[in-house]
């Protein structure tokens, strides 16, 4: 298992914080993921084994909820950062467009901020009102940590067990 945490999952998520998932993608990582996981434990598909006896064997968490929590983790890296830097300014003006721009004909609809704001929905962090609409999730988020002063707290260590993760 240690070789597929260090080689599969690494090559496999690397620079997953800026996709934009959808959930086809999903159910394909997780299918990929399931897959390698099988053929590393030598488990034949004439066995019928589900995936989630797959995973409790392996204790490892499927791939899709790897790559949101690294989104997520990525998000507040830039949530957090100070207002007078390039990306930050790139993510509030990405918040609130222009109001004559409209997305091109062809181009997806899901975007990186959209697939965030469906990350953040479900922790009901709650809405604010804001020019006299009401907005939710990320530009909630970004308030709330503009009100922060520039000096905080250095970021905590994190210790991760030996699990996959």
């Amino acid at each position: 298992m240690h070789l597929y945490r260090t080689y599969i999952i690494s090559v496999l998520l690397y620079g997953c914080e800026t996709w934009t998932v959808t959930r086809t993608l999903e159910k394909r990582l997780d299918a990929f993921d399931t897959w390698c996981l099988r053929k590393i434990l030598q488990i034949p598909y004439t066995r019928h084994t589900t995936n989630e006896t797959v995973r409790s064997i392996t204790r490892c968490l499927p791939v899709s909820g790897r790559v949101k929590s690294f989104r997520l983790r990525f998000f507040g890296h830039l949530a957090r950062s100070a207002p007078e830097e390039d990306h930050h300014r790139v993510i509030a003006a990405a918040v609130r467009p222009p109001t004559d721009w409209r997305r091109p004909v062809g181009r997806p609809r899901a975007t990186w901020l959209r697939t965030i704001d469906e990350d953040v929905r479900p922790l009901n962090l709650g809405s604010i009102q804001h020019g006299g609409r009401q907005e939710i999730g990320i530009l909630g988020i970004k308030l709330s940590v503009r009100q922060h002063s520039a000096r905080s707290s250095p970021p905590r260590r994190r210790s991760y067990s030996r699990r996959c993760f």
